[in-house]
């Protein structure tokens, strides 16, 4: 996805910009803006009540007009930012005699949580009474992207020189975040980007996506005239039509506020000079990441996912081959085959120490420069794979013994075997 067009002479830009604004997408990132609720329902938000326990807001909505055919409350969600309700699942305080449909006048209450600024009534096909009440929040309640850690990563950006040619970096790259993605400018496409991403429990939770172009020496001109404002809102159709000045970490900055565009339903684009390129920086965030506690961040980061797989073998007569998987969650399974014969599995689990203790072993063990190795002939063959969020990296050794490679197994082997009763599993020394 390109935020602003390819690089062309002067000249194209005016004639070809149409084509490529359909072709690449400029307006907008991965996920659209739904189309405009259907008439069918029609409701108003009559107040907000502070909720002791949300330490939020409940929203009180009444229904005034309903034109549905079967308007039965079985067959609507409502949906805010954060959660999905069965409507019959609420609480009504006013309903009309037949109460397992909706009818003008009802009235029923959405528990709302922080910071939900707007919801919907959606039907099987469609999406009724979409009511956004940012406005009528208290400022200090009002979401918004820039109120995030990717804001924090995007203002962190700034212009390096790398291997002779300039990019922008970002210098703060909190403990969840990676890079996940980079383009280097070339020849056919003179745009670079590089995509960071905040992953938990193999999903993204926030993400910062940068663009960049070198400038040509007539828009050098330009911005050494001042005249970059007006020239940074040729480079989108976003920053043309609704984009607005703004001071962003120094820089002069022209910027969209794109909501019900992107994954998490609201896009913060902007685009500035430094140095001598153009950089074009969208920043995302799930909505809810405001509101959690580092206690529920932690188990979101215990899922099911695999984290480790270390497998070894063959052993003794039976040749017997070793596989332990150790999950997010603590849980693990230990896999072992004799050669022609039947897989055993046995499961486990690992304390919060324990499970440090694997973590520690890795980084104390640098595995992230551990290299494969393997010497000539058959024999013994040993692997290490770890995944974190969407990168991956397996490490193999055949007939070699590497010390830290062998410090990280050493202690995978000394947590798991004694769980599943396999002493006896242990590599010998060759």
């Amino acid at each position: 996805m390109n935020i602003f067009e390819p690089r062309l002479p002067r000249r194209s830009r005016k004639t070809l910009l149409p084509a490529l604004v359909a072709l690449l997408g400029v307006l907008a990132p991965a996920g659209c803006q739904r189309a405009a609720p259907t008439p069918g329902l029609r409701c108003s938000l009559l107040e907000f009540r502070p909720n002791p326990v949300s330490h939020y807001y409940d929203a009180v909505v009444r229904l005034e007009g309903v034109t549905i055919k079967e308007p039965l409350k079985e067959n609507f969600q409502v949906m805010t930012p954060t959660s999905a309700f069965d409507l019959g699942s609420l609480k009504f305080t006013v309903e009309g005699r037949n109460t397992a449909r909706l009818e003008p006048g009802d009235v029923f209450v959405v528990p709302l949580k922080r910071p939900d600024w707007k919801f919907s009534i959606m039907g099987a096909e469609a999406e009724y009474c979409a009511q956004n009440f940012r406005d009528r929040l208290p400022p200090e309640d009002r979401w918004h992207p820039t109120k995030t850690e990717a804001m924090d990563v995007a203002r962190s950006i700034e212009v390096v020189n790398e291997h002779g040619a300039s990019k922008p970096v970002p210098t703060l790259l909190p403990s969840e975040w990676r890079l996940v993605n980079e383009t280097t400018p070339a020849a056919d496409n003179p745009v670079g980007s590089s995509l960071y991403q905040k992953l938990r429990g193999g999903r993204t939770v926030e993400q910062v996506e940068v663009q960049y172009a070198r400038l040509t020496e007539e828009e050098k001109a330009q911005v050494a005239a001042g005249l970059s404002t007006s020239f940074l809102s040729s480079w989108s159709e976003c920053a043309t039509s609704g984009g607005a000045a703004a001071d962003i970490a120094g820089h002069a900055a022209v910027a969209c506020d794109l909501e019900g565009v992107g994954e998490f339903g609201w896009t913060y684009r902007y685009f500035y000079v430094s140095s001598d390129l153009v950089v074009a920086v969208d920043v995302q965030s799930d909505p809810e990441e405001l509101g959690k506690t580092d206690q529920e961040k932690e188990q979101e980061r215990r899922t099911n996912q695999v984290f480790l797989r270390y497998g070894y073998g063959p052993l003794g007569r039976e040749e017997w081959q070793v596989m332990i998987e150790l999950r997010m969650d603590r849980t693990g399974t230990f896999h072992k085959r004799p050669k022609g014969g039947e897989t055993v599995d046995k499961d486990f689990k690992v304390g919060d120490e324990e499970f440090t203790a694997v973590e520690k072993a890795l980084a104390g063990n640098n595995f992230i420069e551990l290299e494969s190795r393997s010497a000539a002939g058959p024999g013994f063959e040993s692997f290490i794979s770890i995944r974190d969020g969407d990168q991956a990296r397996t490490v193999q050794m055949k007939n070699v013994r590497e010390p830290r490679f062998e410090n990280i197994a050493g202690t995978i082997r000394r947590i798991v075997l004694p769980k599943v009763d396999e002493n006896d599993m242990q590599p010998t020394v060759r």
